[in-house]
């Protein structure tokens, strides 16, 4: 029997990747056994403290018992019934020990022991308000995500806050004054609005567009209607797929207006859309190339959003390739991954426009695009053949009202395949010409997560916090991560 190199690539891998998943589960033994329970998903939690959710590992065994769809309660009361577990954690010389029982007899089904970490002092954290019935996310704060070497400059901010879903973009909405501020995070089902209070997380009715070949690429925020209410651009790609076709990526966009308590939709253009501010463009995808046709702008007087016929002269060919940065300039990633200076009126290069910066190398959502010609990888198999091409978008550039652009600077990287872990800091950076040259500033020291996108809080008109969407993995398949960072400006 032949066995292919990809599938033994492949069980290295799972092989690999497994204990590394395992080993950031807080009860890994306990886990099998809740996999495993075939019973009332209902669990009483004891603690040994009044508070069992005041610290970062009390937090994290919430979030393992919710993952599994357990409803759980603290305090004296018996799961209803009694059909329920019982999970009951103790202090065990600086460690802590996990009984796991049935409800019905006490027996107990599953034991776990933690040593007490060396030269480690469990560390407290406040909560902001106890669980209610709307299930907030409560913060946790994983160790890759906040790196010790920033933590003196970053002891001010508060814990990231895990996202369930698995993000690929997100967008802020608005201020909500006191009662904090609004944003929404796109995923491959649909969008989820939430309202961000005191670090903790509240989720409105979301959107679920019903697709299941649907992949989250972009969500877009602007008001181009220019109605004094902002607006939500969603772009999904619809992957087609075939054993001997390729895949073939076509761009979904969907519209949102806020009703109420959550979203009205309506769909747009099957093309790529992009926002700014009061500004929106519109590209279409060709057969056998990423576009097709020249970057035009948005046409919003009717009652659904779509592709106007006025072609938008300092885009070029690449809805993403450039971001004006006033009436005269714009901003242009080069085929290399730097920023220059061109144009706005047709897109040329402007002298001493040329930024001298390492932004690294950011690989965005991506798109398949179906080849003219197969090619051969090796041999002449169908399996040898090669039919699409992956495209990588860019990172994000928001632009400020004074012409100071925004983006992210990929410092962390993946390392070896298979033996290597991530290494290094991931930052947003603010650009800004000051008539004769660039001037870069790190708004940050960085944080030991992959930062997928982000979006800029805005008060009294003023930018005055990042939104960042982090994630374990650089192609957003980990644990993924909200994180609110304060900028003076």
């Amino acid at each position: 029997m032949r066995i292919s190199v990809r599938l033994v690539a492949a069980l290295i891998c799972l092989l690999c990747v497994v204990p590394a998943f395992a080993a950031s589960i807080p009860w890994p033994r306990i886990d099998r056994a809740l996999s495993a329970w075939q019973g009332q998903k209902e669990l009483l939690l004891v603690t040994a403290t009044k508070s069992p959710f005041s610290t970062a590992a009390g937090q994290a065994t919430l979030e393992q018992l919710l993952m599994h769809g357990f409803a759980v309660r603290t305090g004296d009361q018996v799961p209803s019934g009694g059909r329920g577990l019982v999970l009951e954690l103790k202090d065990n010389d600086g460690g802590a020990m996990a009984f796991l029982r049935r409800a019905v007899d006490g027996a107990i089904i599953a034991f776990e022991r933690h040593a007490p970490p060396a030269g480690e002092a469990p560390v407290e954290q406040p909560v902001a308000a106890p669980l209610s019935a709307a299930r907030p996310v409560p913060a946790v704060v994983p160790s890759s995500a906040v790196p010790a070497a920033s933590r003196p400059a970053s002891s001010n901010l508060p814990g990231p806050l895990s996202l369930p879903g698995r993000p690929r973009s997100l967008a802020w909405l608005a201020d909500a004054g006191e009662q904090g501020l609004d944003l929404a995070v796109l995923t491959d089902e649909g969008v989820q609005p939430y309202r961000l209070q005191q670090n903790l997380l509240h989720p409105w009715g979301p959107y679920v567009h019903g697709h299941p070949a649907w992949r989250a690429l972009y969500l877009e925020a602007g008001d181009p209607d220019r109605d004094g209410d902002p607006e939500l651009v969603a772009v999904w790609a619809d992957d087609t797929r075939g054993i001997y076709a390729g895949t073939d990526s076509r761009p979904r966009a969907v519209v949102f207006e806020q009703a109420g308590r959550g979203l009205s939709a309506s769909p747009g253009p099957r093309a790529f859309v992009r926002l700014q501010d009061k500004l929106g463009f519109v590209q279409y995808r060709g057969n056998h190339s990423l576009y097709q046709g020249p970057v035009v702008a948005l046409d919003t007087s009717g009652k659904s959003w779509n592709a106007g016929q006025k072609a938008v002269a300092w885009a070029g060919g690449n809805l993403f390739e450039t971001t004006p940065i006033g009436q005269q300039q714009a901003l242009q990633w080069t085929a290399d991954q730097q920023l220059r200076l061109v144009a706005r009126q047709d897109g040329a290069p402007l002298a001493g426009g040329s930024l001298l910066y390492d932004f690294g190398e950011f690989v965005g959502p991506r798109v398949a695009v179906p080849l003219e010609t197969p090619e051969y990888r090796a041999g002449f198999g169908k399996e040898d053949m090669v039919r699409e091409t992956w495209h990588s978008l860019p990172p994000r550039v928001v632009v400020d009202a004074d012409g100071t652009a925004y983006t992210i600077r990929r410092e962390r990287s993946t390392g070896l395949p298979l033996i290597g872990k991530p290494t290094g800091r991931d930052k947003l950076v603010a650009v800004r010409w000051s008539g004769d040259r660039f001037a870069v500033r790190e708004l940050f020291a960085g944080i030991e997560a992959f930062i997928l996108d982000f979006a800029l809080v805005k008060q009294q008109g003023k930018v005055s916090a990042a939104l960042l969407l982090l994630n374990q993995k650089a192609d957003g398949s980990g644990e993924a991560y909200l994180q609110r960072v304060p900028l003076d400006n």
